[in-house]
């Protein structure tokens, strides 16, 4: 067998095996892949690697469900915003910041407003005029110029200057004749309205008594009892207010003696914030020394006193020979001070430092021989009929004042007439503050709204400079697959967590704020009024909204 030979391995039909084998094992391969990555969105089938499930994904540890489209923006929306946690953070602080200080202009806006004082003002205050000689000192018309906080009724005069054309027993500073008259019309509401009653008197009282208040004039005699050069006030309360008086002692524990003020056997002097730490320990010391008062001069005794006075006689009556009726001994209950903190609110007359001012209980005011008199009224209207009432008001006061001018028998000034009668309407009050209140709200709502875009800018900013940074990014979604759709959805979940964060700080650390400004300002202004900002949170909300949907509308736009 000598020659060469061939061996050959080809055969055509394995081959033709070979092809097909190998063929349906690439085809079973890519089968399911294929009809996978057909389902994927662009950004899930960049990232599939072969161990997604149809329903689960199993990792090590966990298992983490298939998110849906608008939940896989999201997730790459929270991926792109927290690769950056810093610019994340102190954009959504400035965001917060601005959004806080626009909520709190709103609310000290609302609650510094002069309205909600003039709210607790009655409709009508109606109250005794000062002399000419006290109204040509400066006094009774301090309020014209007074901020509208303050009480109208405080004042510098005493009661010489009050009185000083009309110092005479019988003398009311508002007339039964008057208030017959203000019965008489329609609309005011005489069940929520208020009578300021009492008396004008002069006082006589112990050196220990009065020391804390004016410790010279204890030195002035060699006697115990002192008696006062001017002419105080005596203001009887009632029941429920002499309730709240206790209550206001018991919670403070203050030492004043309600007890005998209750029993009618004690007087209880009114200050404005007058006395020293030192003279208040006089005042507790003062408690249960002797006071007594002794009425004006009748106004016949008034007329002959100011006759004699003007008579040429060498033989003058003293004015010590005119009869003064005296009342019954009381008890000074102590010194309080009205100013103080959640003191009872109990309205008074005209009050100050010139003279003093005592608080008495009914049956302690049966115990003075001398009618009850209406130093102030407080009257309230029906809303609708106002200006009406307010002119009646007007028509009868400018005839009492008319009347009293005439009257001039007591008067020590020859042709001056008694002191009449004024009134504060609250209308002309707001009347008066609204141009004021308005450029407030003007100023301050223009602050607010500064505020808040200053911090909305910082957003946009970043917004707007990560898009143009981003441009590559973008590009290569979109080539990879990435809708219009899914653009705009992660577009948006990403300005959503910036609003989320904000919104998780203002209703957390903004709350507190709030809480923290309430209390300051409630300390600070006693008429500032707190409400919670619900319509300014609403409003703010809806504008971050807002400005996510236009600022992601714009990006797309551009993109």
């Amino acid at each position: 067998m000598g020659g060469n030979m061939i061996l050959s391995f080809f055969r055509p039909w394995i081959l033709f095996l070979s092809v097909v084998f190998v063929n349906g094992i690439l085809w079973m391969a890519s089968e399911g892949v294929i009809r996978k990555i057909t389902k994927l969105s662009c950004v899930e089938s960049a990232t599939y690697d072969g161990n997604m499930g149809d329903k689960k994904i199993k990792h090590p540890g966990k298992l983490v469900l298939k998110r849906s489209e608008t939940g896989e923006m999201f997730y790459i929306a929270w991926g792109n915003i927290t690769r950056h946690k810093a610019r994340f953070i102190i954009t959504s602080i400035s965001i917060f910041l601005g959004v806080l200080s626009f909520i709190l202009m709103n609310v000290l806006t609302n609650g510094c407003d002069y309205k909600h004082l003039l709210e607790k003002r009655p409709d009508f205050l109606l109250a005794g005029e000062f002399s000419e000689f006290g109204k040509s000192q400066g006094c009774g018309e301090e309020y014209k110029t007074r901020e509208i906080d303050v009480d109208p009724l405080l004042t510098q005069g005493d009661g010489v200057e009050l009185l000083y054309d009309n110092d005479y027993d019988e003398f009311s500073p508002i007339s039964q004749e008057l208030e017959e008259k203000l019965h008489e019309i329609d609309g005011i509401d005489w069940e929520n309205s208020n009578l300021i009653e009492g008396a004008y008197v002069t006082t006589v009282i112990s050196k220990k008594g009065i020391r804390p208040y004016d410790e010279g004039l204890s030195n002035l005699t060699d006697g115990n009892m002192v008696e006062g050069f001017s002419w105080d006030t005596v203001q009887v309360i009632d029941e429920n207010q002499i309730l709240s008086l206790k209550k206001y002692v018991q919670d403070n524990q203050l030492n004043i003696d309600v007890k005998s003020l209750e029993e009618g056997n004690g007087v209880l002097i009114i200050h404005d914030h007058m006395l020293t730490p030192e003279q208040q320990k006089l005042a507790d010391e003062a408690i249960g020394e002797p006071v007594y008062f002794k009425t004006l001069l009748s106004k016949e005794d008034a007329i002959r006193r100011k006759e004699q006075n003007n008579s040429d006689s060498k033989e003058k009556q003293q004015e010590d020979d005119f009869l003064q009726k005296e009342s019954a001994t009381f008890t000074l209950c102590g010194y309080l001070d009205q100013q103080s903190d959640n003191f009872p609110e109990i309205h008074q007359s005209w009050h100050g430092e010139g003279s003093l001012y005592y608080f008495i209980s009914e049956k302690g005011f049966q115990k003075i021989p001398t009618e009850k008199k209406i130093l102030t009224m407080e009257l309230t209207a029906d809303p609708e009929k106002e200006p009406y009432v307010k002119t009646q008001i007007n028509e009868l006061i400018s005839e009492e004042n008319k009347k009293r001018s005439e009257m001039t028998e007591v008067s020590m000034d020859e042709g001056t007439g008694e002191a009449g009668v004024f009134v504060i309407c609250k209308s002309d009050l707001m009347q008066q503050k609204e141009t004021y209140m308005r450029g407030n709200r003007i100023l301050l709502g223009a602050v607010s709204i500064i505020l808040f875009i200053a911090g909305l800018t910082n957003y946009c900013n970043v917004v707007f400079t990560g898009m143009y940074t981003r441009r590559k990014e973008f590009d290569i979604m979109k080539s990879i697959g990435m809708t219009d759709k899914q653009m705009k959805l992660m577009l948006f979940g990403e300005g959503s967590f910036y609003f989320m964060c904000v919104m998780g700080l203002l209703f957390t650390v903004g709350m507190v704020t709030l809480v923290g400004v309430k209390i300051y300002m409630e300390n600070k202004l006693s008429y500032f009024t707190f409400h919670w900002p619900i319509l300014s949170t609403v409003g703010v909300m809806f504008s971050l909204v807002l400005i996510n949907v236009v600022v992601t509308h714009f990006i797309c736009k551009k993109t």
